[in-house]
């Protein structure tokens, strides 16, 4: 029962991810819009942390890594959007995770990946190396689109490490939103200077509806990184670039073609074979 709700949290998650990432895109500057993400995420969480206390010693690790990690992942990924085309660097940024993911969660948690996960695994780096075989994309965009998959694989065990030693699912939850929402709010400051609330001001719209989006997907994440597989979290996340590729399409009205296209839906084969190995059982 309790895996089976981990894996409704992460069909949440797939569904909005997308449509939080293309309203970072969409901002006017994108810096900005990320850090009024963070500013949305600490005071959403504040209130509850008021009666939930302090984290706990086993929490203080995961959330120190958790908050460095994504910290980092921001600024890579921004930087991988100016870089590329939505369509092209979103598909390698999140379709790199599970590659990395499904090894990092059997050395750390012991989730030894079967032969259905690991041809999930497979299918899904075929389709990353289809998108960038085919020329699309530069080589300081496609270094950058990398190295977010694989900082958003290691930002996923670790936040799955602080949701399982967490006293609960709210904890960390809050815990984390609190402190990674105020660290992207501290950065973009330190980055900024004295213009950075003129530039939070121009973009408050955006940042906030990035924000509340982002809230969901990623809070959808990490309930379901508490109760199922990191591996089958991961995967089952990035179906959400069938999703990137419509509003690529529809909202951005940026060129899909039927190269970036398949290699989408290899990618997103590639996870719900790995999601389809945890919910059929062996014959």
């Amino acid at each position: 029962m309790s895996q089976s709700l981990g894996i409704g949290f992460a069909v949440v998650a797939a569904l909005t991810t997308a449509s939080s990432h293309a309203m970072l895109k969409s901002g006017e500057d994108q810096e900005a819009v990320r850090a009024l993400c963070g500013a949305t995420w600490a005071a959403a969480a504040a209130g509850p942390l008021l009666f939930l206390g302090w984290p706990t010693p086993a929490m203080l690790p995961w959330l120190a890594g958790a908050v460095v990690l994504h910290s980092v992942y921001s600024l890579v990924l921004t930087r991988s959007y100016t870089l590329n085309d939505f369509s092209v660097a979103f598909p390698i940024a999140r379709g790199t995770a599970p590659l990395v993911a499904i090894g990092a969660s059997a050395l750390l948690f012991g989730e030894i990946p079967g032969l259905a996960e690991t041809a999930g695994v497979t299918t899904i780096s075929a389709g990353i190396l289809s998108l960038s075989a085919g020329g699309r994309i530069r080589r300081a965009g496609l270094i950058a689109a990398l190295t977010a998959g694989v900082l958003t694989a290691a930002y996923t065990v670790v936040d799955a490490g602080g949701m399982r030693a967490s006293d609960g699912v709210l904890p960390f939850l809050c815990w984390f939103f609190f402190a990674t929402g105020s660290a992207l709010l501290l950065q973009f400051r330190l980055v900024a200077g004295p213009a950075a609330a003129a530039r939070l001001t121009r973009n408050l719209r955006p940042g906030i509806a990035a924000g509340g989006l982002a809230i969901v997907s990623f809070g959808s994440t990490l309930v379901a990184l508490r109760y199922a597989p990191v591996a089958t979290v991961s995967a089952l996340r990035e179906t959400c670039i069938l999703v990137s590729i419509l509003i690529a399409w529809l909202w951005m009205k940026e060129r899909v073609t039927l190269h970036s296209l398949t290699a989408a839906v290899l990618i997103a084969a590639g996870a719900l074979l790995l999601l389809l190995s945890h919910l059929v059982p062996p014959a």
